[in-house]
């Protein structure tokens, strides 16, 4: 099957991993330039990287991230007010170590196609699509298009043009540091620091053997989202959490704020169905997760293990291909609803002040 995959992201190559293990022929256009780094780090579940094992997917070596022992909630003073295990197995990970590893896994011929930005979808008078445009004019024609073009996704909106993309309350400020003294204090934990009144809180996430991640979550409509300028979000981070405890003001004054950035999650319910004839939706172009679940990763690569799963099953069984991708929609759109609730729920719990036990480990599970 003639296979093209929107999107070289976590979910776009997993998906081009998983489908060629079966022999599919697959084709991975993406927007950005080759080498463009976005995003920075996170916390990967065990799940997660079960599935990339299974696959011949190797965190290993430099690229194995910092496994991750304990959560540590504490308050702005620094103080320790809760300690939990963290899942067996969790791990910090750099962004773009995670990708190197899944493109080492694809065939020398499996390179993504850079700069190719999806632009516009050709439906036929059965509904399915004929072929895609890119941006540069090219036209794409495939047995089954997978859109795994992120939050933004023009296969969604194609799909669901009036399906409210809501921005969530809590925003995040995101950046990445060296700092040995704070990789010793982090040592394999993850630890996040909260103001008394609720509302504002940072993370610290090791992600390899030299650098932190650290993410400012913030009430937007108490703290109104900064400008784009790194010096206004550098006084923004500085004004909310410049003064609390060590390691975060010698953090941030290392930090290189030309490279941090504002991320906007939404919170919205997945769309109503992740496909619609050989069209089909994965990752944050199907259900964008609230970062405060810490499963949009381990989501994504579950997306394209399911989808291969039911390919395999239609071209075994000589079933309907749109039958399979149903069958996907429907166990995917299912699982991932309790993560879009647990995502709300915490997002409550962040809002209200710190009282007594209302302390929690930010991760759906």
């Amino acid at each position: 099957m003639e296979i093209a995959i929107f999107g070289a992201g976590i979910a776009g190559l997993m998906s081009a991993i998983t489908l060629r293990a079966q022999g599919h022929r697959c084709r991975i256009y993406e927007r950005l330039r080759q080498g463009n780094e976005s995003g920075m780090g996170f916390i990967l579940m065990p799940e997660g990287a079960d599935c990339l094992r299974e696959f011949g997917v190797h965190l290993t070596g430099s690229l194995s991230g910092v496994p991750l022992h304990h959560f540590y909630y504490r308050n702005s003073e620094g103080e320790i007010q809760h300690e939990q295990t963290m899942p067996t197995g969790a791990r910090g990970l750099r962004r773009t170590d995670l990708i190197t590893a899944l493109v080492r896994a694809l065939p020398p011929d499996g390179t993504p196609v850079f700069e190719a930005e999806l632009d516009d979808l050709e439906f036929n008078a059965s509904d399915r699509v004929a072929a895609v445009r890119l941006s540069s004019g090219a036209r794409i024609e495939a047995d089954l298009y997978i859109a795994a073009d992120g939050v933004g996704s023009r296969a969604r909106q194609a799909l669901f043009p009036d399906w409210p993309a809501s921005p969530a309350r809590v925003q995040e400020v995101v950046g990445m540091a060296r700092y040995e003294d704070a990789m010793r204090w982090a040592g394999n934990n993850f630890n996040k620091f909260h103001a008394a009144s609720g509302g504002i809180a940072l993370g610290v996430l090791p992600i390899d053997a030299e650098r932190l991640v650290w993410y400012l979550q913030f009430d937007s409509q108490r703290c109104p989202t900064p400008e784009e300028s790194p010096q206004a979000r550098r006084a923004f981070v500085q004004q909310l959490v410049g003064e609390w405890a060590d390691p975060i003001p010698h953090l941030l004054a290392i930090t290189d704020f030309s490279r941090v950035h504002v991320w906007r999650p939404l919170d919205v319910d997945p769309v109503p169905s992740f496909y619609r004839g050989n069209l089909v939706l994965i990752g944050d172009a199907a259900h964008p997760l609230h970062p405060f679940t810490s499963q949009g990763v381990s989501s994504a690569i579950a997306d394209a293990v399911a989808l291969a799963g039911v390919v395999h099953g239609s071209v075994n069984a000589h079933t309907s291909l749109d039958d399979a991708l149903a069958g996907y929609s429907s166990r995917r759109r299912a699982q991932c609803a309790p993560y879009v609730a647990k995502g709300r729920e915490l997002t409550r719990q962040f809002l209200e002040p710190r009282l007594g036990d209302n302390i929690w480990l930010p991760i759906a599970q």
